[in-house]
Formats: structure tokens, C-alpha cells, sequence
């Protein structure tokens, strides 16, 4: 920046950077096949490939921009113009403490592909959380002065448009995706004439899926809400943030995601809180604290009346509610299918119609119900011609029974597929080998299914937050084997006890499905990275809480306050989305990018630089 206070050259390419992380980076969508590492092969998927629309094309960009925002930096600090960093900082510190013992976790991990790079449809190995730790720190720089953070201010903004008007235009029942022109945009070559199909019903945008869409909006809303909202009247930021807050609440609506909600929430309240305090002891006016009051009561009034128009949400809030005031009532399972046995060569299934057996010490193809031989209504080979396929119908479910060999694990199998009348499929399998019967995963390897799994804690709330109680309850016991260094970044999928399938029938509905993520940010960053890793990003985020009131209540720039308050509000909202969604490469760019705006905003104390 030069003498006059205009940006120099080297600011404004800088800020083009950063741009393009905030505001562009989030809208490419992309088809792109993924090749799966062998470390995922044979774990988390049997394909060797993997379509993925909305992460790879970000996460590659974001690491192309880490590596060109690090050698401009270099640049810049080695050189007498432009901005620089301050590295001996508590943010730099710690982001750097945070980036060690990531590394240390990474090196002596036993999934150095993953975790390095990240697994298929996630990619957040350490390269890409070395880059969230670069934007931040940059971004701090670069925001530690009125004129530069003005210029990522319109990043913010723009960002929250385009990502917003998307969103909008599906809470409106225009989804672009189901387009023929945003197909072939997005699909290119393998575009066929066929639109394409997203599975979900409420407001995702780009970003994937609504909990990261809500948890998006939630932080974006609060940022921007309570910057117009505190704001001084003449202020051209006022009423564009206005403007973007009222989309931004629609969307964080439509997105039914309670966790974004009630990030939203707690941000809002938090601020408003921190304000009433400042305008009682700082200000000492009256009518600022009528004004500030009115403004979050009409915020969070708007809240509401949008929280209660959606019964989506309603009824979520409901479950939850009444999973904590009586956990009993989540007690039932999931599904039809409630457990499965292994009684010497016998394997069981337990439904809510029975139970349904194959008798090994027989002959394979006897299928039992309660004791009964079923004769099956079909017999045909398999299309590979490796065994035979059984149709048996009872009580008004499909029963599909394989039957075939393993040569290179030297196993018969026995393959039963239960599918009921809306045509979900659930299977199960079993294998005889060396004489004993076992249930096997979905590769065919064998299973102790009464093993215990350790757990802690939501005993008879498992499925509280669509199955978030029985995920927590497996991911917790995993700290303690993370202390100082985790399994690796991204690794997570690996370390959740994925044998678990009997509890996985009775919660999930789904013996096989991979838990891949504990729909938990700090349980992530505690598992895959340490607990010490841990207490460093916490400590990262009370500094930045802490620094920020203080600077709020020692500064009376209204202008800057604003902004301030404005970051801290999306600060808190994304920490509390945190508690029940997972940091994602869609989403946490912008976060990170945020979190240094705030901690560059807290930098400038001087009054002749107050925004007004």
C-alpha cells in the first residue's frame, strides 16, 4: 500500500487471490473420475474409481491457490513492498503448532497416501489443511489494514451472492443441477442427453450436501446480519449486507440443517450479547441499546417465524427433543431387520416377521423362517455362472440367496439379500471356512460379530440426530488412542470400528454402511490429527473470541466494530455447526479465510483508520 493509502499492485493481486478462494473456488462444480488409492481399495469401496461432482475440482483449485498464494507471499515478505506477516503472532504460532503435530501424525500414520491426501469425495489430507492454515495466516495479514480489508470484505459478499442466488433458486424449485445446460456444463464429455439426478430435496447449492450447505449459511447469515445490522446508517456496506443476509437466511432455511440453525443462532445471540455489554458499560447510551436490542430482536424474530414455517426442521427439533427427555423412544431399530446371529454353522437373521436361517451344516440352499423350510420360488444360475441364485418370497419381502465360491480366500459364500416391498435391499453375508461360519464384511472377510465395540456415552439415544448418538458413541473411545499424535488427517474412516455391524443393523438399518466421517469437526481434527492438535485449534478460536471483545470494547470506531462483531458472529456460528457436521473442502476455505479477516481486523486500532 502506498503513502496516499491506495492499494498497490501487489495488494490487489493478493486480494484477487483470496477472491477466488472466498467467492469463486465454492461455485465450480465439475465431474471428474477419481482413481481410489489401495489404501481405500478394499475398505471404504470396492470400484477402483470414483465420480465426484462437487469436491475434487475444489480441492484441486484451493491447492493450486495455496501453492500461488505461498509464493507470492514469499515474494512479498522477502521483498520492501506490500504487507507482511508477523510470525511471532499467538495465531501464526499456533497455526504453526497446529500444522506440526499434523505433520507428525501424517509421517508415523500407517495411511500415508490418505493421509497426505485425503480420501475419495473428501480430500482433506494435510496438503489441504496446510493450505486452510496459509489462507488464514494470509489473510490475516492482508486484513490488518481499513483499505485491504474493505477489499476482502467484497469477497465476503460476493461469495455469500453467488452461493446464495444458487441456493435461493432451489428453495424457489429451481435447481440448476436438473438443468440441461448446467448438466452439460458440469458433465462435459460425459454428458448423455440425461440431466443430472440430485438426490436431495432440500437447499445444498454447491457445497455438496444441506449440512454443509446449512453450515455455510449459518456462518455466512450471522457475519453479514449482524454487520448491517450494527453498521452506521451512511455506510455502503449496510444495506448490500442487508441484502445478502435476507438470501442467506432463506437458503440457511431451506437447507434444513438443524446444526447450521443453531450456529446461526448461538452467533447471533452471542454477539448480541457482547454488544448490550458494550453499550452499557462503553457507550452508556440509552439509544443505542434500544437500537442494537431492536435490531437482534427482529433478526432473531425473522429467525423463528422461518424456523417454524419449516416442518422439516420442526419435526427434526422434535426428535431430538424428545430423544433427550426420553431416550427410550429411539431405542427401536432402524429397519425390519433387527440382529444377526451365528449359532454354530447356522447364520441368522432377526426381523421383526422372525427369524429367517441358512443351515451350513446341511445343505446351503435350506432357507429357514421360525424353523419352517422355505421352498424357493426361483432357481438360476449366476450371471458370472460362479454359483446359484434362490428366490424365496415370505411376508411380503424378496429374499435373494447367492451361493457360490471364493477361490482366493478358499471360501463358500452365502449371500442374502432382503428386499421389501419399496424395493431397499439389505444384505448379509456369510462364509464357511476350515470348518467354521462366520458373517463377513462386504469383501468377504470374516467378522467377530460378538466381539463388543467400545463406546461412551448416548446409551439409548444412539439414533439422536439422524444416527449421530451411535456414531458419537463409537468415535469417542477413539481419542484416547490419539493423544499427541492422530491416525493421520482424513483418516477417520479407517479408526471407526466398521465391523460393528450389528449395531450398525439396529441403528442404521444397514449392516454394511461405511461410517466415513463423525458428523463432528473437533471429534475429526481430535482423532485424525491428536487431542494436543485439538486443544491447539480451540485455543486458536477462545484467542480470537477473546481478542475480539477486547478490541471491541477498547475501540470506538462504529464502522469497524461492526465488521468485527460481524466476523465473531460467524466465528462462533461455524464452531457450533461444528459440533454436528465435519469440517468439508467446500466449505472450510472460506472459514479459515474468515477467521484471519477477523484477526486482521483486530489489528487496526487506530482511530484516523476507523471505518465509517
Amino acid at each position: 500500500m502506498n503513502k496516499k493509502g491506495n492499494l498497490t499492485s501487489s495488494d490487489k493481486l493478493m486480494g484477487i487471490f483470496l477472491f477466488i478462494v472466498v467467492a469463486i473456488i465454492p461455485i465450480i462444480c465439475k465431474l471428474s473420475q477419481v482413481e481410489i488409492s489401495s489404501e481405500e481399495y478394499n475398505v471404504i469401496r470396492s470400484g477402483s474409481t470414483v465420480n465426484d461432482v462437487f469436491a475434487y475440482s475444489k480441492s484441486v483449485l484451493l491447492l493450486t491457490m495455496g501453492v500461488i498464494i505461498t509464493v507470492f507471499m514469499a515474494f512479498q515478505i522477502l521483498g520492501e513492498d506490500g504487507f507482511k506477516i508477523n510470525f511471532k503472532s499467538k495465531p501464526v504460532i499456533l497455526a504453526g503448532i497446529y500444522t506440526l503435530f499434523m505433520l507428525l501424525s501424517c509421517v508415523f500414520s500407517k495411511y500415508h497416501h490418505t493421509s497426505f491426501f485425503g480420501v475419495a469425495e473428501r480430500y482433506e489430507g494435510f496438503f489441504m489443511w496446510l493450505c486452510y492454515m496459509i489462507f488464514m495466516i494470509v489473510a490475516m495479514a492482508f486484513a490488518s489494514n481499513k483499505y485491504r480489508l474493505n477489499f476482502i470484505l467484497w469477497a465476503f459478499i460476493c461469495s455469500g451472492l453467488f452461493v446464495g442466488i444458487i441456493g435461493l433458486l432451489q428453495f424457489l424449485g429451481y435447481n440448476i443441477f436438473a438443468t440441461e445446460w448446467f448438466s452439460k456444463l458440469v458433465m462435459g464429455s460425459a454428458y448423455n442427453g440425461v440431466p443430472m439426478k440430485i438426490k436431495f430435496d432440500s437447499v445444498f447449492a454447491t457445497l455438496y450436501n444441506p449440512n454443509c450447505a446449512g453450515m455455510y449459511f449459518g456462518m455466512m447469515f450471522a457475519t453479514t446480519a449482524v454487520i448491517a445490522v450494527l453498521m452506521p446508517i451512511k455506510n455502503k456496506f449496510k444495506w448490500v449486507f442487508a441484502v445478502i443476509a435476507i438470501i442467506l437466511l432463506v437458503c440457511a432455511i431451506g437447507s434444513n440443517s438443524v446444526g447450521g440453525l443453531m450456529g446461526l443462532m448461538a452467533g447471533v445471540c452471542f454477539v448480541a450479547i457482547v454488544c448490550i455489554c458494550y453499550y452499557i458499560f462503553v457507550i452508556k447510551s440509552k439509544k443505542a441499546i434500544g437500537f442494537t436490542v431492536g435490531g437482534i430482536l427482529a433478526t432473531v424474530i425473522c429467525v423463528i417465524i422461518l424456523f417454524n414455517s419449516n416442518a422439516v426442521i420442526i419435526q427434526k427439533v422434535k426428535i431430538i427433543a424428545d430423544a433427550l427427555k426420553n431416550g427410550q423412544e429411539l431405542t427401536e431399530t432402524a429397519s425390519f431387520y433387527e440382529d444377526v446371529e451365528i449359532d454354530g454353522m447356522v447364520g441368522k437373521v432377526i426381523t421383526k416377521d422372525g427369524e429367517y436361517a441358512i443351515d451350513y451344516a446341511k445343505e446351503a440352499s435350506q432357507f429357514m423362517h421360525n424353523g419352517q423350510v422355505l421352498n424357493p420360488t426361483n432357481e438360476e444360475p449366476m450371471e458370472n455362472g460362479n454359483g446359484t441364485k434362490y428366490v424365496f418370497t415370505e411376508s411380503n419381502i424378496e429374499w435373494d440367496l447367492y451361493l457360490y465360491n471364493v477361490e482366493s480366500k478358499n471360501m463358500f459364500v452365502a449371500s442374502l439379500i432382503g428386499v421389501d416391498s419399496e424395493g431397499t435391499e439389505t444384505a448379509f453375508l456369510f462364509g464357511e471356512s476350515d470348518g467354521k461360519l462366520a458373517m463377513l464384511d462386504k469383501f468377504a472377510n470374516p467378522i467377530d460379530i460378538n466381539t463388543p465395540v467400545e463406546s461412551w456415552g448416548f446409551k439409548g439415544v444412539e439414533r439422536l440426530g439422524s444416527n449421530r448418538g451411535y456414531i458419537w458413541s463409537r468415535s469417542i473411545p477413539l481419542l484416547k488412542h490419539n493423544i499427541f499424535i492422530g491416525s493421520g488427517a482424513d483418516t477417520f474412516v479407517f479408526e471407526f470400528p466398521q465391523q460393528d455391524v450389528r449395531s450398525k443393523l439396529n441403528y442404521l438399518g444397514n449392516p454394511y454402511v461405511i461410517i466415513d466421517k463423525p458428523h463432528n469437526m473437533f471429534l475429526q481434527i481430535g482423532i485424525n490429527t491428536g487431542i494436543i492438535s485439538l486443544v491447539v485449534i480451540l485455543a486458536l478460536f477462545v484467542l480470537y473470541i477473546v481478542q475480539t471483545i477486547k478490541r471491541v470494547f477498547s475501540n470506538r470506531s462504529q464502522g469497524l466494530n461492526a465488521i468485527r462483531l460481524g466476523i465473531l458472529a460467524g466465528v462462533i456460528a461455524y464452531a457450533v455447526a461444528g459440533l454436528t457436521t465435519d469440517s468439508v473442502v467446500t466449505v472450510a476455505p472460506v472459514f479459515w479465510v474468515l477467521l484471519g479477516t477477523g484477526f486482521g481486523a483486530n489489528v487496526i486500532g487506530t482511530e484516523d483508520e476507523s471505518i465509517e
